[in-house]
């Protein structure tokens, strides 16, 4: 080491950041072996078993992709019991999940297929504008069976929806539908009807339905609503709900007088009127960082409830690149004053407190939350830091100490072509003790044809994988392939040895099968929504 620090003071800035970087990776190889026989907790014994076990390289996880110019093919496996096979579709946009066509099996129970579909993420659209979302599940023996369509309408203004969802036990649907018109001088008029056909009821039709109407009236000093509704078929009421609603700003107040020199900006007003009684909210931004309000409201029986509140957020520049700021809070309700939790923040910009040191994206967040009259504040510190000298390694911390007394920390260093190596490193410590995971994926072996291999190794110990650790060891690749006069891409990444036998998603989590869950969970947030006492209209209308 002191000779490669005499060569490195004698050499270039470029040698230099070179060989900065080759020792930074010994630094990582060097712990793992010093570290190894903690982290691994193997005895000979064991390392038999493992390599007994490996033999059948079909039952270590695979992850394998074929990608076309319009379609892909991508399969993820470890053995016979845990797999998924999924078709999906090629489309330009990187944010979004493609729809997929899927068979799977998970812990070893039945294969289930599935599709999942969205028009608005699709390149394959039905005519017109309307989205069009549809999910469908079930397994060999035709059990399970769950399917949801969802309409939605072109008018992102106004409700045009219907959704329907059905299973091997009932078929439930609900449907919105919403209509604006606007007449002279900012005078509108508003309609809106839900139905729903609810689970345990003979037919078609739909058991609960429900209409809504209004006027609005618009001005620069707010907008002002009478709205009328149905009751709820399935409660006790008969006469029709109102609602009386006026919301908006004191145009000029912050600009005149005594508010130019207490308001930054127009305080905003929220006035209801409804059957069940009247409510009334005022909230003013003013200067320094400060804001107060008030509300209040009195009900049919005559009970009335009043409170007011004043807040502030102050914030100072300590020196360049560091802020300290404060936030309180305290509430007046019936002679009784109380306090939120007082905050003190102090948040530093590394890069430019720093800049020889840290890169422009590093930080450091320090806070605290006491509430008056508890044992101890909260506490909680973040850091993000990337060296100057070494702006391919990033880390990334937090700790927090509750008023409780828990204490809670993370922590994630990651390095991006390093060398030609990538690497990251995860650390967590809770209620679930510590959990470690690592991974590390070496410089790529290219070819001529543009295709390459490189080795790759995971590491993970902690609670959630069992006593043992668990150690992953196999190759990422890529190439192309012609079949059949098609240009295809190969890739993939495929374990040579795997000290478990649970398939491991991208998380390091248990595996479940992403489009099993998204198809089911879209039959559950129609049935739910179905269930709920209002409809898309009614929310629609009343906004």
């Amino acid at each position: 080491l002191a000779w490669l620090n005499f060569q490195s003071l004698s050499c270039s800035p470029l040698l230099m950041a070179r060989r900065q970087k080759r020792l930074f990776l010994c630094a990582v190889l060097a712990f793992l072996g010093l570290h190894s026989r903690t982290l691994l907790g193997w005895s000979r014994e064991d390392a038999k078993e493992q390599v007994e076990k490996n033999i059948k390289v079909w039952n270590s996880p695979h992850n394998i992709r074929i990608a076309g110019s319009k379609f892909a093919i991508d399969t993820v496996s470890q053995g016979a019991l845990q797999w998924q096979v999924r078709a999906t579709e090629n489309t330009k946009s990187t944010n979004t999940t493609p729809n997929a066509f899927f068979l799977a099996r998970e812990d070893g129970g039945n294969v289930v297929y599935g599709l999942n579909y969205d028009s608005k993420k699709s390149e394959l659209k039905p005519p017109g504008d309307h989205r069009i979302q549809f999910s469908a599940t079930g397994d060999e023996e035709f059990n399970d069976v769950d399917w949801t369509l969802r309409l939605e309408g072109d008018d992102e203004e106004q409700p045009r929806h219907f959704s329907i969802t059905g299973n091997s036990n009932d078929v439930v649907y609900d449907g919105s539908f919403g209509w604006e018109k606007t007449l002279k001088n900012g005078l509108g008029l508003l309609y809106a009807i839900d139905a729903k056909r609810r689970s345990g009821v003979e037919g078609i039709l739909p058991n609960w339905m429900q209409q809504s109407a209004g006027l609005k009236y618009g001005t620069k000093f707010g907008d002002a609503k009478v709205l009328l509704f149905q009751p709820d078929p399935e409660s006790d009421k008969k006469t029709l709900e109102y609602e009386a609603s006026w919301k908006g700003k004191l145009q000029g107040l912050s600009d005149k007088g005594v508010g130019s020199k207490i308001l930054t900006t127009d305080p905003q007003y929220n006035l209801k009127l409804n059957n069940e009684g009247f409510d009334a909210k005022i909230r003013a931004p003013a200067k320094l960082g400060t804001a107060f309000g008030a509300e209040g409201s009195v009900s049919m029986d005559g009970d009335k409830d009043l409170s007011g509140f004043v807040e502030w957020n102050g914030k100072r520049e300590v020196v360049k690149g560091m802020d300290f700021s404060i936030d309180a809070k305290a509430t007046a309700q019936e002679g009784n004053v109380s306090m939120q939790p007082i905050g003190l923040t102090l948040a530093a910009d590394l890069g430019k407190l720093a800049p020889k040191v840290a890169t422009s994206d590093s930080s450091l967040k320090l806070r605290s939350r006491y509430k008056l009259g508890e044992d101890r504040p909260s506490l909680s510190a973040s850091a993000e830091l990337s060296p100057k000298k070494l702006p391919e390694v990033k880390a990334k911390g937090s700790a927090t100490y509750d008023d409780s007394g828990s204490v809670s920390s993370s922590l994630k260093v990651t390095a991006e072509d390093l060398s030609g190596v990538d690497a990251q490193y995860q650390l967590s410590s809770g209620k679930k003790g510590l959990q470690q995971a690592a991974e590390v994926r070496l410089p790529r072996v290219e070819f001529q044809d543009g295709s390459y291999l490189r080795g790759t190794g995971k590491v993970y110990k902690g609670s959630e994988w069992g006593e043992k650790p668990r150690m992953q060891l196999g190759v990422q690749y890529e190439g192309n392939l012609r079949i059949l006069d098609h240009d295809l891409k190969l890739g993939g990444e495929s374990s040579g040895f795997d000290s478990g036998r649970n398939l491991l998603d991208e998380m390091g989590k248990p595996w479940k099968s992403p489009e099993l869950n998204k198809a089911r969970n879209s039959a559950k947030v129609v049935r739910n929504y179905i269930k709920s006492e209002t409809g898309h209209g009614r929310r629609w209308i009343s906004k």
